[in-house]
């Protein structure tokens, strides 16, 4: 597998406590909502993975719900880092996708590379999960590798951390909006009550994960 392209940026503990509080904050009603998120949380409207928001860490968040706030059944999926596996088969794609990766570094103010490897997404996955771990206070319940359900690649590994009430996860993910071959490096919430067991098979585990969190 090469990585043909990488955006990226910092996850910081900020960015993770911001997405964290989400689901505990008070409800703002529908037609406030644009104004509200714009005003008081400092998201702004970007294309960039189909509708989603920009955050003011410079992430871009999407989430299940017209209005998600103070919800305790919205998904919430931030990209931190955007990823081109290439595909030899695929060569014609090469210098567009490449520019439209460099476009997404460009826009966010991410760093941007041509001559990262799946050991380098890996390095950046690995030190996003230590600081979701910082924030939370401990290790991952579970972690599982990814395959090719998950996109392309690179099939690095994914970390679920629990919570009273919620999953959380930091994962490479496919894109299903206007790119289609690449990949997002990915921090996710997504309700999961505590009763709640996960599957203890790699390959359900899996399963669990691509319904909880992929759309």
């Amino acid at each position: 597998m090469i990585v043909k392209a990488l955006a990226a940026s910092t996850l910081t503990a900020f960015a993770v406590r911001d997405l964290l509080a989400l689901p505990a904050m008070a409800p703002v009603q529908d037609d406030d909502f644009l104004d509200h998120s714009t005003d008081a949380l400092g998201w702004e409207f970007t294309a960039l993975v189909c509708d989603a928001d920009r955050t003011r860490h410079g992430h871009v968040l999407s989430y299940d719900e017209d209005n998600p706030l103070g919800s305790e059944k919205a998904t919430f999926n931030l990209v931190f880092a955007e990823a081109y596996p290439y595909d030899p088969e695929e060569e014609a794609n090469v210098q567009w996708l490449t520019d439209e990766v460099r476009g997404w570094a460009d826009e966010l103010g991410w760093r941007f590379s041509t001559d990262a490897t799946p050991d380098t997404c890996e390095t950046l996955l690995a030190e996003a999960s230590a600081t979701v771990s910082g924030v939370l206070g401990g290790e991952p319940a579970r972690t599982v590798r990814s395959d090719g359900q998950f996109g392309m690649g690179p099939f690095a590994l994914c970390r679920i951390w629990r919570t009273g009430t919620h999953a959380v996860v930091v994962t490479p993910l496919q894109d299903h909006g206007p790119y289609g071959y690449l990949t997002h490096f990915v921090l996710v919430l997504t309700p999961c009550p505590a009763e709640e067991e996960l599957p203890a098979d790699d390959t359900a585990l899996r399963a669990w994960v691509l319904d909880r969190i992929d759309w």
